[in-house]
């Protein structure tokens, strides 16, 4: 959903802010008096920050995850359209020649259909237009009884075909809900303010630490936010499987 430009941008101005919030903190409350709730506000500091610590790992941890299955599912279906072509070999003709040249179909159009228009966040059914065009060859193939053993196997692996690319299509449409992305923002917001309470009577190390503390929150945060949309932005799943399917099938 970011680019490493927008993500920059974003870990940049959130340093930038919490800088900003420290400065105006120690002009309107001076260090001397916030160091004497030091002893309740680092207590409270560290459990608040060790609780937003394991949300925040725990969320990376999940989009992680989806992200990675999005990518074996892609490269499954990928395998499932070379499945298909391949069992088409053994049919007669023209049913055969059909199948090869949708199976070329459905890559091209995946890879310069489906794909740009995710990473737009567009929806796209060129590739299941194809898929349907599949399912009505081997409709007709099954009416007229020209196949031979290989048509249960060639529904079987079609059949897998069009759950794997569904499924594609459910991973793209799903986002991660707006009360999850409430408790990760407000709480990388308390999480950080809590740290510019802190009083300390050396300035330039307090700058320092709230600087690191709000680096790696918003690092995260944007990771999060470029990983649960596995189509879009700067790290995305590419569809270099289906390139690879199409040379192989060309």
């Amino acid at each position: 959903m970011l680019s490493y430009l927008q993500s920059g941008l974003i870990v940049f101005v959130a340093m930038l802010s919490s800088i900003v919030i420290v400065a105006v903190l120690n002009r309107l409350w001076p260090i001397a008096r916030r160091k004497l709730v030091n002893d309740v506000t680092g207590w409270q500091l560290g459990i608040l920050g060790t609780t937003y610590g394991v949300i925040l790992g725990f969320m990376l941890f999940t989009v992680w995850n989806d992200f990675r299955a999005a990518e074996v599912n892609a490269n499954l279906e990928a395998s499932s359209l070379l499945t298909v072509t391949r069992i088409a070999k053994e049919l007669p003709s023209p049913e055969k020649e059909s199948f090869q040249a949708l199976g070329v179909k459905y890559a091209e159009t995946t890879i310069h259909g489906d794909w740009p228009a995710m990473e737009v966040q567009e929806d796209s059914s060129a590739s299941a237009r194809v898929a349907g065009e599949m399912w009505q060859v081997l409709v007709e193939l099954r009416k007229d009884e020209n196949g031979n053993g290989s048509i249960d196997h060639l529904t079987s692996a079609l059949k897998d075909l069009s759950e794997r690319r569904n499924l594609r299509e459910e991973e793209f449409q799903e986002r991660l809900p707006s009360i999850l992305w409430m408790l990760l923002v407000v709480g990388a917001g308390v999480t950080v303010g809590s740290a510019c309470l802190l009083g300390n009577d050396n300035a330039w190390l307090h700058y320092c630490q709230v600087l690191a503390l709000s680096f790696v929150v918003s690092v995260a945060l944007a990771a999060i936010a470029d990983l649960a949309r596995p189509f879009e932005g700067a790290v995305s799943v590419s569809p270099i499987a289906f390139e690879r399917a199409l040379a192989l099938m060309q």
